[in-house]
């Protein structure tokens, strides 16, 4: 990876994308102590003080717009990968988050741009609480998220990085063939089954056991109405 480092930013994603529209080459890497202007999937915010690791990665792949759900599970494998030393109860929850102990410890977002039947390339933005004092949280995220020191304080920036680079390079390919197929194995098995797992469906939210993941990259929610596939389209913020 080449990696741009800096104290505070807006957001690495937009960063990123600046770059990437001036022809950033794949790799290319920007890595914040904080952002001010951070923001997770369905435009919520995403808490980002001082102290945590945001960092978004440039991704130029030859994948089809609708391949995008299944890269976005594979960051998260390539995320969780990079965090798991098997220090505590790490949990994937659909389609991009990593949880300790059924709470968010990391989550990504990915955005991009796109052109006809074309993804010209992809922003991977993640974002992992390290270390914060509880009291410092605002109170509607209150017991909702962890922090990495919690199981494994011992775990550095720099070696997140470079295990995150590892498990980029292991799964950010494996959208199509057998390699999908294993990550798609890997991902069911790392999986939250939480019953009370709740999941956006387009309207509101859906409350349910995942149960499996389809081929596509979506997921299917026990519900107390049956079996409900829940789609994702993988890239949030594209622009054409």
């Amino acid at each position: 990876m080449i990696i741009h480092r800096h104290d505070a930013v807006t957001s690495t994603n937009d960063i990123v994308k600046e770059m990437a529209d001036k022809g950033a080459p794949q790799w290319t890497t920007v890595v914040a102590r904080s952002q001010t202007e951070g923001r997770g999937r369905m435009g919520r915010s995403w808490h980002s003080p001082k102290g945590n690791l945001y960092v978004s990665v440039l991704l130029r792949q030859e994948i089809l717009p609708s391949e995008l759900p299944r890269l976005s599970i594979l960051i998260s494998l390539a995320v969780f990968m990079a965090l798991d030393r098997g220090k505590g109860p790490l949990n994937l929850k659909w389609p991009n988050d990593i949880l300790l102990d059924r709470r968010k410890v990391a989550g990504v977002l990915l955005e991009g741009r796109t052109r006809n039947d074309r993804v010209e390339y992809v922003v991977a933005g993640v974002g992992i609480n390290l270390a914060l004092n509880q009291s410092e949280l605002p109170e509607d995220l209150t017991g909702k998220i962890a922090f990495l020191q919690e199981v494994d304080p011992e775990l550095t920036v720099d070696e997140i990085l470079v295990r995150l680079e590892k498990g980029l390079i292991k799964y950010g390919g494996s959208y199509r063939g057998a390699p999908w197929t294993a990550a798609r194995t890997d991902f069911l098995r790392l999986s939250s089954r939480d019953a009370g797992y709740m999941a956006p469906d387009g309207v509101g939210l859906l409350k349910g056991r995942p149960v499996d993941m389809t081929v596509e990259g979506w997921l299917v929610l026990d519900t107390d109405e049956g079996l409900v596939t829940v789609r994702s389209d993988g890239l949030a913020g594209a622009s054409q």
